[in-house]
């Protein structure tokens, strides 16, 4: 049995840590630490190196989640990850990366002649230190130097430490190699994922590779077997190898030998899309389906036939009127915005690849995600599987909203295609927390301008969104109902039989507009409405009026109208307007939850700030304008609100 090494019981103390003051209490006056922590939280390591005066810390992360810190780095921006790594330089912090999960939270804090082992429950983290959401527990010693205990402990530590990697090495590696390049424009090219461990990008490269060539082959090449080359270092071509292995790919001489046909299908089987990419150059979008490619750009035909697919369109979107719509006019609107979009999806990486050649770091922000709205039985699912019917040629189902996951997205990301990942019904709910990674790092952070990387398409019922995500998605409501069973159902059969080109010429077209584009608009969709257009006066038919000439934000905010209905029809709030701002006051039996989604349906403009249940808006004129809209509003219902 190990010998008891313990301190006496007078030397334990314990503490529940409840408050903030809890947690502080065990660290002050300590000048170093080393520390085994699950989870970490960046700013409360800064913390105590620039505010609490430690002169060096040490900090073992529980598991290695690199990719996810780095992206969580990501969100707070360049300068923290540049003071991280030069605290590293410094030889002040060091972070260590296991290769297994550790559990322990365990801290030796260190000053002149004495010693803190702290083992808790408390992670290093901004939530484990505020006590507001969770308790935790700690028993603590103090301890002179060369103490029995002390010892063991250290040698318990150290067997944490063995088998780790250094975080943030590589960016300080980058600090040395690049002395002349400012250090925030370093770390944001590391955050971009430009510095990217070596393994993993090789591989990367060579998925790429093998994507552009299998689709390659095509007319161009009557022999469907290609070679590629293997990455050099041991450690990558092995990485390669495990990847190829289910494809019996014949390796020799550091080069694969691979099928087209097969691997397109290996593709299209595991990762449930297909390998898609655009070729500028030639003005066309390939795609490999069942193993076969095809060329999906295609000149305008005849005006008969422009205006036969444009007629089946059309008759898509009037089944609207089979079903149950407040307003049948914004519910065909929102479908042929959203049709829209979907036709521009597979040209996502193309738009974000010309924006961050024109804009660079100063606007990362890549195509907005098209997120559908509605309850069930509003056709979300059957215009998902008619877009993806007329983009592959063929029937495509979509993704299940339930396989909505990082590793499912940075999966079919690697893979070089942009056909559109259409993730269907996805119970937000749920997935908040990575709907929200997702959103604000695909295009900011984990794109890069040398893959391909495919469109996001969500549909959901949830009907609110936060506020750091409507300037992410483009958010389209599906304000109908079909009734099962309906009179709608032998229409869309019918309207499912038919082929449709369309999108072919909308492909040619839209390449050869986006290569002539001049500075990018505000619209991602006036391209695709200029498109749109041309093939309606080459048909010689003209536009219905529901087509969106202008973005459908425009026309018609659904935030706005349950505000409208809010205000005057059924009187639930009152609005009392002042020089400086404006007061909404709800009515006493309205719900938080509910004053919590009209406050999620204020656009980003209009500054406001929640008061038990009123809110104070600090940007009255902006509130004034966005209420009125740009819009016919009838004269009397401004008259009654702005009498309040």
């Amino acid at each position: 049995m190990q010998e008891s090494l313990f301190p006496e019981p007078a030397a334990l103390r314990s503490k529940v840590i409840l408050r903030r003051k809890d947690f502080d209490a065990l660290f002050e006056g300590f000048t170093r630490m080393r520390a085994v922590s699950y989870v970490v939280s960046p700013d409360l390591v800064l913390d105590f190196l620039d505010k609490r005066g430690y002169e060096a810390v040490e900090v073992v992360v529980g598991e290695n989640l690199t990719e996810a810190y780095q992206q969580e780095l990501a969100q707070k921006g360049a300068e923290v990850t540049q003071r991280l790594a030069e605290k590293l330089e410094k030889g002040t912090l060091r972070i260590l990366v296991p290769d297994r999960t550790l559990h322990t939270k365990l801290y030796i804090l260190e000053r002149t002649g004495q010693r803190r082992v702290i083992a808790t429950s408390a992670n290093l983290t901004l939530t484990a230190r505020e006590a507001t959401r969770q308790v935790n527990y700690a028993w603590y010693a103090d301890l002179p130097e060369g103490h029995p205990w002390l010892v063991q402990v250290e040698r318990d530590y150290q067997a944490h430490v063995e088998r780790c990697a250094l975080f943030l090495g590589d960016l300080v590696e980058l600090f040395r190699k690049n002395p002349e390049t400012p250090r925030k424009e370093l770390a944001e090219a590391w955050l971009k994922g430009a510095v990217a461990d070596g393994v993993d990008l090789e591989t990367g490269k060579l998925i790429q590779d093998i994507a552009k060539k299998a689709l390659q082959l095509g007319s161009e090449s009557a022999e469907p077997v290609f070679s590629v080359r293997l990455p050099e270092a041991p450690a990558a071509r092995r990485h390669a190898e495990r990847y190829l292995a289910p494809l019996n790919a014949a390796t020799t001489g550091g080069e694969a030998r691979l099928n087209g046909a097969s691997y397109l299908r290996f593709v299209q089987e595991s990762h449930g899309v297909p390998i898609m990419r655009v070729y500028p150059d030639k003005r066309e979008l390939r795609i490999g389906l069942d193993g076969e490619i095809r060329t999906l750009s295609e000149p305008l035909p005849d005006a008969s036939s422009a205006n036969a697919a444009l007629e089946h369109i059309e008759s898509y979107l009037q089944t609207v009127d089979l079903g149950q719509a407040p307003d049948p006019r914004f519910a065909k609107v929102s479908m042929y915005e959203a049709l829209l979009y979907m036709f521009t999806a597979p040209f996502a990486n193309e738009y974000m690849r010309i924006k961050r050649s024109r804009y660079g770091v100063i606007d990362s922000r890549g195509p907005r995600f098209l997120y559908i709205y509605g309850p069930s039985q509003n056709g979300k699912s059957t215009f998902l599987r008619f877009t993806l019917k007329l983009i592959a040629g063929k029937p495509f189902e979509p993704l299940n909203g339930g396989d909505f996951s990082k590793r499912k997205i940075l999966g079919a990301a690697s893979l070089g295609t942009s056909f559109p990942l259409a993730f269907d019904d996805l119970v937000l709910t749920q997935r908040y927390g990575l709907f929200e990674e997702v959103l604000k790092s695909y295009w900011e952070v984990w794109w890069k301008e040398d893959a391909v990387s495919p469109q996001i398409i969500l549909t959901s019922n949830a009907y609110t969104l936060r506020d750091w995500a409507k300037s992410r998605v483009k958010r389209l409501d599906f304000d109908v109902h079909f009734v099962a069973g309906g009179p709608g159902k032998e229409a869309l059969a019918d309207l499912f039989r038919r082929d449709n080109p369309i999108f072919r010429w909308f492909s040619r077209l839209y390449l050869r507009r986006l290569e002539q584009a001049g500075p990018l608009s505000d619209d991602e969709l006036d391209l695709a409405r200029r498109v749109f257009e041309g093939i309606y006066a080459h048909a010689g038919r003209p536009l219905p009026d529901y087509f969106p000439k202008e973005p459908i934000e425009r026309l018609y905010d659904p935030g706005r109208r349950a505000w409208r209905d809010l205000l005057d029809r059924m009187r639930k709030g009152r609005v009392d307007w002042e020089a400086d701002r404006a007061s909404v006051h709800f009515s006493e039996d309205m719900q938080h939850y509910e004053i919590k989604e009209y406050e999620n349906y204020l656009p980003p403009g209009v500054k406001h700030r929640r008061r038990g249940k009123a809110l104070i808006i600090e940007t009255p004129k902006e509130f004034r304008v966005w209420l009125e809209g740009s819009v016919a509003t009838p004269k009397n219902w401004l008259r009654r609100l702005f009498r309040r």
